[in-house]
C-alpha cells in the first residue's frame, strides 16, 4: 500500500503555534473506503503528534487511490492546562497524490466550524460558530 506524507504548520492568526492552549490534533477520512491493494481502511483518527513549533506530519493514502475517493478531515481541539476542550476547527481536504503540504491544497481546504466562547478569527460565509455555553449557532456570510 502507497502512503504519502502530509505536513503542515499548526498556528493561530497571530502565527503563534499555540499561545495559551495545547492543540490535540488528528485526521480521519469522511467514509469508510477500499485501498489500492485490496484492503478495507475504516474512518477512524489517525492522531498527529505537534511539534513544539507547531509543525506536524501525517502519513495517508491518497484520496484519489481509495475507493470512493474519499476526503480527509484535519480537526484540532485546543485544551487547556487542566485538558479542557476550550475550542477547535476543523478542514477538509482531498489528499493528493505524493503528499505534500495542505496548506498548497488551498482550493481543496473548506473551513466549515468554529467552536468557542469568542466568534472565528476569520468571518466569512460557510463558517458556522458553535458557542459551547449557550449553544448558538450562527453562520458567518460575508
Amino acid at each position: 500500500m502507497t502512503v504519502y506524507t502530509y505536513s503542515g504548520t499548526l498556528a493561530d492568526f497571530g502565527a503563534a503555534p499555540f499561545p495559551t492552549a495545547k492543540p490535540r490534533l488528528w485526521v480521519s477520512p469522511l467514509q469508510d473506503a477500499f485501498g489500492p491493494d485490496g484492503g478495507v481502511h475504516a474512518a477512524r483518527q489517525v492522531p498527529i503528534p505537534v511539534s513544539t513549533g507547531g509543525s506536524f506530519d501525517v502519513a495517508l493514502v491518497a484520496s484519489a487511490d481509495l475507493t470512493p475517493p474519499t476526503r480527509y478531515s484535519l480537526r484540532c481541539e485546543w485544551l487547556d492546562a487542566a485538558g479542557i476542550v476550550r475550542g477547535w476547527a476543523q478542514w477538509d481536504f482531498t489528499a493528493a497524490i505524493g503528499g505534500g503540504l495542505i496548506a498548497d491544497m488551498t482550493d481543496q481546504i473548506i473551513t466549515r466550524v468554529w467552536w468557542g466562547t469568542e466568534p472565528p478569527p476569520v468571518q466569512r460565509t460557510g463558517i458556522y460558530w458553535i458557542h459551547p455555553t449557550t449553544g448558538d449557532v450562527r453562520e458567518w456570510v460575508e
